[in-house]
């Protein structure tokens, strides 16, 4: 965690590590119950906390898929999401920027607005699922 200007801690560090471990996309319940094994005496609100710091530092991201829970990520290199339709689950999307990059010119063009970014959240069926329909 030496890149941010976050002051080290051990519940931090391993609340990181856990959710870095883990790329289902949990919700702060699951971080919480896995960190809980690892530090029984470890609060709720304390988890919280600081996953909202880490995300406020950019060292993970919050991730809305309209569920109603807020799920963590702690990859932070550019990609995108997959919800399966059939399974529910959050799978990572990886494409080139230039493809980012060419929707965006393609917005902005029709539209008057300035478009600097995007969150793509895309809905389907994932490889796991498509496999057993197949």
């Amino acid at each position: 965690m030496s890149e941010t200007k976050l002051r080290y801690s051990k519940q931090r560090e391993t609340i990181y590590e856990v959710l870095k471990d883990d790329c289902t996309h949990p919700c702060v319940d699951d971080i919480y119950a896995k960190v809980k094994q690892l530090i029984p005496d470890i609060s709720l609100g304390t988890v919280y906390r600081n996953l909202n710091l880490l995300a406020d530092h950019h060292r993970i991201t919050r991730l809305d898929i309209g569920d109603g829970v807020i799920h963590f990520d702690a990859r932070i290199d550019p990609h995108y999401h997959l919800i399966c339709d059939q399974c529910g689950t959050i799978q990572d999307i990886v494409c080139s920027q230039a493809i980012l990059d060419e929707l965006i010119n393609k917005v902005n063009e029709q539209s008057e607005h300035v478009i600097e970014g995007a969150q793509i959240l895309f809905h389907g069926t994932c490889s796991h699922c498509f496999k057993q329909k197949s």
